[in-house]
């Protein structure tokens, strides 16, 4: 006798079990189940193994603004800035800063 497969309805009406999403793709199971647990969108679905079509997973994050700039209101920080770029004239490269940033937390 027979085991149950179920049966999942997605956008376009078409009716597919896992096994003929795996099939169909060439996809692991986890692959066509994680693909159900997001949504039931056809193309998304039945895209080919390795094209990624938008799954919520694994896209970068596209910022719609940059980052806020701290702005220096004070005086007394104005100072310590134009003193800091003074005395030490490295510290106002960011590669350098990311160096001492890097050597700071490893002391931890």
């Amino acid at each position: 006798m027979g085991v149950h497969q179920k049966t999942y309805t997605l956008s376009d009406g078409q009716k597919v079990t896992v096994e003929e999403i795996m099939e169909r793709t060439g996809i692991k199971i986890s692959a066509a189940w994680h693909r159900l647990s997001q949504g039931r969108d056809a193309t998304k679905i039945l895209a080919p193994k390795g094209t990624h079509k938008d799954y919520g997973y694994g896209r970068r994050r596209v910022l719609k603004k940059p980052p806020k700039k701290v702005k220096i209101n004070n005086q007394s920080q104005k100072i310590m800035e134009s003193h800091i770029k003074k005395t030490k004239p490295l510290y106002a490269d960011p590669l350098f800063r990311l160096a001492l940033m890097k050597i700071s937390s490893k002391a931890k």
